[in-house]
């Protein structure tokens, strides 16, 4: 099973020879991750995590952790872990006890593979690992109580295998490691290997509950870690790890449940079809009727709960709100599931958007509460916020990918269904290619991106095809979603399109595929037997380009557009890399200069961006908030973005 992973390019050619009459769609496991890599976050950590914490020393128990700052910060809370190698998201678990996870699999906390070119698949290795900060199990300081092994102390946390990732096999494990801070030794205390079935996605989370009655563990600066054992050339054998707890007077029957209500995911979109459009195509028709929202109730009865929201708009102002009311019957997660009073589970509400000049970010904040027990076991899980995008491309894909999907054919093509609603330009199509196959050779693998009209109801016509490109990943810095500029920029009118591209190898060119929205009723492969609609649950990360080019101002030197300017990873260590996206060629920055300015505007460093990145060593700065400044060779300001500096 792990060759073939390691060696996916390959069985791809054999399926081909085998099956070409009954060629079709697939989705295979990424090899890298397009958020960890593309860090757009902010690596801010939660302003309210339930734990007790002292300025210096050691942590006190309780130790909890639910991961729900997951939908703003991708990276474990530094309050707590000592590293960062594990990806907290909230797109990868199916049915987690509250929202975020961190998922445990084969890529460094970069997204990148741990041994790109590991050669021997068959033996797992170790890959991720989280380790607590040091935690005084010595004396309960609050108290002044010292405990003993009959004070219950114990360590509880929920995991699942595979959830929306890859399968982990037998070989593969998830383990638990406890700290003799006295004898400066690590031992292993519990384990759980991988499935032995490869094709059923687990549903289920599993507690673990863990005993810490050794006195060479009820030591001032004892730890834990949760480490993976797996195939680490890629996005495999994924376990994803939730609600970690460890506490004193704890029972093992009894601890089952708590007094806790969540939010389990981020809500859908506001928009009805997509996760972002561009606004000058946006109708009230677009705005979405309702919006699904997931509430578990993780005690052990009925509980009385209530649920809001209020949307506030670019400017910060609070432009709308609602009150679902309070739901008095909403039963225990295990017997009911997820809430499905409608006022809360399928919110309804006619909100008009305001108009704006371009592009805007909308905040949704979204909470619940209950008069059901006086303490909530963690109240961080009852608020989530949501970014609405209005960007210039359209978007089924929420951003994250859980696979790549594919479609196994010579000159195999793939469309999106696009529906403008004005006349306007399409100028490029954003891409995110999933480097499965020969990363090392991508001029290999070749396509041209083409635009089909509707006349039946399915690409019918092309009416633009442009030149041949190769796909671009990998090559650092890392481009996720890369923008491919039309050779002739094509005015569409109002109408339905269909927008994609047609491959150029058999083995297929992988997609990110983001599993979580389903668009595949808008998706279309064409394996050379015909336009069929997509069979697979989820949506391809292509996102086709509409409107004019944004212009550097005061920039005579060359109008390239500038999209963005990365900065990762942010907060740094020791270092971090610069790349600058421009919506023309890299070459344009070749001879472009960064500056790093203090708060006060001294200049620290500077240094030449090469192939429109470089990579910065921080180790000499202090902690704090720093700018860098991106210039031409004329000294032209091309942009500017901060950084966060934390040894």
């Amino acid at each position: 099973m792990k060759k073939i992973k390691n060696n996916l390019s390959l069985v791809i050619c054999i399926l081909f020879y085998f099956n070409s009459l009954l060629a079709q769609e697939y989705v295979g496991p990424s090899k890298s991750n397009i958020t960890q890599v593309y860090n757009l976050h902010n690596d801010e950590i939660h302003p309210s995590i339930q734990t007790a914490k002292t300025a210096t020393g050691s942590l006190q128990i309780p130790f909890f952790d639910d991961f729900s700052y997951a939908a703003t910060n991708i990276r474990p809370s530094f309050l707590l872990w000592q590293d960062s190698n594990v990806y907290v998201n909230t797109t990868y678990p199916i049915a987690p006890p509250s929202i975020g996870v961190a998922t445990f699999d084969g890529l460094n906390k970069r997204g990148y593979p741990y041994a790109p070119n590991l050669t021997n698949t068959n033996i797992a290795f170790p890959a991720d690992m989280l380790t607590s900060k040091p935690i005084n199990l010595k004396i309960v300081t609050a108290t002044s109580q010292t405990l003993q092994p009959s004070d219950s102390t114990a360590l509880i946390f929920y995991y699942q295998a595979r959830g929306r990732g890859e399968n982990p096999e037998v070989s593969d494990s998830l383990v638990v490691d406890f700290f003799k801070p006295n004898q400066n030794k690590w031992q292993t205390v519990w384990f759980s290997r991988g499935n032995t079935n490869p094709n059923t996605n687990d549903t289920v989370f599993k507690r673990a509950f863990v005993w810490i009655n050794d006195t060479s563990f009820l030591q001032d600066n004892f730890k834990f870690r949760i480490k993976n054992y797996a195939n680490t050339s890629g996005n495999f054998d994924h376990w994803h790890v939730d609600y970690v707890y460890l506490d004193k007077n704890r029972k093992q029957i009894a601890d089952t449940t708590f007094n806790d209500i969540s939010l389990g995911f981020v809500p859908s979109s506001l928009i009805k079809d997509y996760y972002s459009m561009p606004w000058n195509h946006y109708l009230a028709g677009n705005m979405g009727t309702n919006q699904n929202v997931w509430i578990r109730n993780n005690s052990n009865g009925n509980i009385n709960m209530s649920y809001a929201s209020e949307f506030r708009n670019n400017t910060n102002s609070i432009v709308h709100t609602y009150n679902g009311g309070t739901n008095g019957s909403l039963g225990r997660f295990k017997y009911t599931g997820w809430s499905n009073f409608q006022a809360h589970s399928n919110p309804s509400f006619n909100y008009t958007f305001s108009p704006f000049s371009d592009s805007a970010d909308f905040t949704i904040k979204h909470y619940i509460g209950t008069t059901a027990f006086s303490n909530d076991f963690s109240k961080t899980n009852d608020t989530v916020i949501q970014i609405q995008k209005f960007r210039n491309y359209f978007a089924y894909d929420d951003g994250s990918s859980e696979g790549g999907y594919y479609v196994q054919a010579i000159g195999g093509k793939i469309a999106q269904k696009i529906v403008t609603t004005i006349t306007d330009t399409l100028r490029a199509v954003r891409i995110y290619f999933d480097p499965i196959g020969n990363i090392a050779n991508t001029s290999a693998y070749t396509f041209s991106i083409i635009i089909w009209d509707n006349a039946n109801g399915v690409p019918s016509n092309i009416i633009y095809r442009n030149s041949a490109d190769s796909v671009k990943y990998v090559n650092a810095p890392f481009k996720p979603f890369f923008e491919y500029v039309l050779d002739s920029k094509q005015i569409l009118t109002a109408g339905v399109y269909y927008i994609g591209f047609q491959q150029n190898v058999a083995s297929g060119i992988p997609v990110g595929f983001d599993k979580n929205t389903n668009s595949s009723s808008k998706l279309y492969y064409d394996s050379g037997n015909g336009w069929t609609p997509s069979g697979i649950y989820g949506s391809v990360m292509m996102n086709p380009v509409f409107g004019k080019k944004i212009v550097v101002v005061g920039n005579k030197e060359n109008q390239n557009e500038i999209t963005n300017l990365l900065l990762y990873p942010n907060p740094s260590n020791e270092q971090f890399s610069i790349y600058l996206e421009s919506g023309n060629t890299e070459a344009a920055f070749q001879n472009a200069t960064i500056k790093v300015t203090s708060s006060l505007g001294q200049v620290l460093m500077q240094n030449e961006l090469v192939n429109g990145s470089c990579t910065v060593n921080t180790s000499q700065l202090s902690d704090g908030i720093y700018f860098v400044s991106v210039y031409s060779k004329n000294q032209h300001l091309l942009s500017t973005k901060k950084i966060i500096v934390h040894h």
